[in-house]
């Protein structure tokens, strides 16, 4: 390192990066979003700010508050400004904070223990069918405080926390037991995808930009004093406000759009009206591709494309699986979702293997067999990540087997969870697709794999509970803790202090979320509130354990031979990649392009990765870089506007006023 670089680290103040004040406003910004997003989201019913493994609500507070805050503080005195390893820790803790909420866990949980009970009805036979297998302490046994639950207290009667405290307490004990399991396991593979694969880690750009110093005596970060960055903000953020008129002024006319997701430029019914493409342009999703090497990128709407195609000839050819599976292998089709569940393993063990001297490097550092092995730069010693792990495991492993799992089907599901769960955070860290779903859920994979006899009453009403953190995977703590793992390259030398941050910004996010959304449903009774949550997340979660129940099947031999397709023709391509230099297409995209959420997606990529050839080929790298900035305005106008709307309908009590961008924020 040379002076000038050293004097800019202690001007900026980089080994303060896990500081009191850092920690204290992280936690803050952390309870924040963990009460309010439930809020948004409920009452509101506005932007969907913890959707995706973008974390939205997360960028948008960061962004607040180095434009404002950060900005405030060097006014007043230049010396006691943010440093970058500051700002890193409090996005961090927010990141974090965001994957819990809704979606990620809080929203899901409450609905659906105690919707086993208020749904049940003698029309679908729930107390009969799978409620004598549930365990007692993992749902809430008080019949009036679930009906209060969901219709609303009395006025007057006191809220029952009492017969939420025990289900609540197991599943945050289980929850955290997953949590600090992916933490070691982000660990253990960070200085391999980092270091050595160098991934891209797209989604953090955005926020590492924001913090980025130059030379300049501006209180302003570079980012904010970039005028083509502003260019990019400006075109979701006017468009977005734009629509987001219509819904206080009826006579301004709304853009057209497809579920509120995007500007809907047209859609194709393809195969004699079997199968459907839909062209929609959303402007956070260029954004991110724009980040992606052009492999990547060709690769993700490429293979998006043959799915559909794939899609509509099986239609066409009657070529059709009569399996029903939960609702998201549904929606991706069964054979599809099992080819991409072959893919996806193939993707895991492809990655393990190139990665195994650097495996081999953590173990031995583990079990103390070499200790010239540097792990002074991560976040957890390779000791502490790799039996913490183990521990986490066992927890996890204890907890599905007393739930009713059956103790040897527990390493197969755990096995499928690690598949899913590894794969879709590769997706992020280097394809940058920040909305992604599995195709199937890890029960799917056990449940038609395996078939339902081996597992008995008591596994599948514990396969039911798994809806609950494993079944619409759209954002996790997995991709979100690797991506804080890059943003923490910017902390220094003390990054192990950041743990103890992280699980600060989780505590407060779980208890402020689970508080939020109690309140709430007994102020305003849930049924009142939103319907997809309190009514469809139950009701797909129950649905999908009595089918079960009142129809065994046997395992699916189709299923298996659509995995054992994907995982071929997966392994011919990550063959062709690492065998042909000139091979121009990347694995990743045939892992997800059978997603049914790709659907949305592939034509954003397409004209970012259009785009980005023209630029590279005309311009080259230099007009790539004066470019880029255009970009991440993309990304960050469509955050923005989503959030200012949902301040301004707080303000004014408008409700389901969503600006374009939707559930794709």
């Amino acid at each position: 390192m040379t002076g000038n670089e050293e004097g800019r680290v202690v001007e900026h103040g980089q080994d303060r990066g896990v500081s009191l004040r850092a920690v204290l406003w992280g936690a803050a910004l952390s309870l924040w979003i963990g009460v309010s997003l439930p809020y948004t989201n409920m009452i509101i019913k506005g932007g969907l700010l913890a959707h995706n493994h973008n974390t939205p609500a997360a960028l948008f507070v960061f962004f607040l508050f180095v434009g404002l805050v950060h900005t405030a503080t060097a006014a007043i005195k230049r010396g006691s400004s943010y440093s970058r390893g500051e700002l890193a820790t409090i996005y961090i803790m927010a990141m974090m904070a965001t994957v819990i909420p809704t979606i990620g866990f809080s929203e899901y949980l409450l609905p659906i223990i105690a919707g086993f009970t208020y749904y049940a009805t003698p029309e679908n036979a729930w107390h009969d069918t799978f409620h004598p297998f549930l365990p007692r302490w993992a749902v809430p046994q008080d019949e009036e405080a679930v009906r209060h639950f969901y219709e609303g207290l009395p006025e007057g009667l006191p809220l029952p926390w009492e017969a939420w405290v025990e289900p609540v307490f197991y599943w945050v004990v289980f929850i955290l037991a997953v949590y600090w399991s992916s933490a070691c396991a982000m660990v253990i593979v960070r200085r391999q995808w980092m270091e050595r694969e160098k991934l891209l880690y797209p989604l953090v750009q955005v926020p590492l930009d924001m913090i980025r110093d130059d030379d300049s005596e501006s209180i302003l970060k570079p980012f904010f004093r970039n005028s083509v960055m502003w260019v990019g903000f400006a075109v979701p953020f006017l468009i977005g406000s734009y629509n987001s008129l219509h819904a206080y002024f009826p006579a301004v006319p709304e853009i057209p759009s497809w579920g509120g997701q995007g500007p809907l430029i047209t859609m194709y019914s393809l195969f004699r009206g079997t199968t459907e493409i839909i062209v929609m342009l959303n402007f956070g999703l260029v954004g991110f591709a724009y980040l992606l090497s052009r492999d990547i990128a060709l690769g993700l709407w490429l293979f998006a494309l043959l799915a559909v195609l794939q899609r509509g000839m099986f239609n066409m050819l009657g070529i059709a699986s009569t399996e029903s599976l939960s609702r998201f292998a549904n929606n991706t089709g069964p054979f599809l979702a099992h080819q991409a569940m072959g893919a996806m393993t193939v993707l895991l063990f492809s990655g393990l293997w190139m990665g195994r001297q650097h495996l081999q490097d953590v173990f031995r550092k583990a079990f103390g067999r070499d200790d010239s092995i540097d792990d002074s730069d991560e976040v957890l010693s390779y000791r502490t990540a790799v039996f913490g792990m183990f521990f986490g495991i066992a927890i996890v492993s204890i907890w599905l087997w007393q739930s009713g799992m059956p103790l040897w089907i527990v390493p197969i599901f755990l096995f499928a969870v690690l598949v899913v769960f590894v794969t879709l955070t590769r997706a992020v860290v280097e394809g940058g697709v920040a909305v992604i779903r599995a195709p199937l859920m890890p029960a799917d994979f056990v449940i038609s794999g395996l078939g339902t006899d081996v597992l008995g009453g008591l596994g599948i009403a514990s396969m039911g509970l798994t809806y609950v953190w494993a079944s619409n995977i759209r954002i996790f703590f997995m991709p979100a803790f690797a991506n804080a793992l890059r943003m923490a390259e910017e902390i220094g030398h003390r990054k192990h202090r950041l743990k103890w941050a992280i699980g600060i910004a989780v505590i407060l996010a779980l208890g402020g979320s689970l508080w939020s959304v109690l309140v709430m449903s007994y102020k305003y009774g849930g049924v009142n509130l939103h319907g997809f949550w309190f009514i469809g997340v139950p009701g797909n979660a129950g649905s999908f354990t009595s089918q079960f129940l009142l129809n065994p099947s046997p395992p699916n031999w189709g299923g298996w031979m659509f995995t054992a397709i994907g995982a071929a023709i997966q392994g011919v391509l990550v063959l062709a990649r690492a065998r042909l230099i000139w091979w121009p297409l990347h694995p990743l995209g045939f892992v997800i392009s059978s997603f049914d959420i790709m659907t949305y997606v592939w034509f954003s990529v397409l004209i970012s990765w259009g785009i980005k050839s023209i630029v590279l080929k005309y311009g080259g790298p230099t007009l790539y870089r004066s470019t880029r900035p255009f970009f991440l305005g993309l990304i960050l106008g469509q955050i923005c506007v989503a959030g200012m709307w949902l301040i301004i309908d707080f303000c004014t009590g408008m409700e389901g006023n969503a600006p374009i961008g939707g559930s794709f924020v």
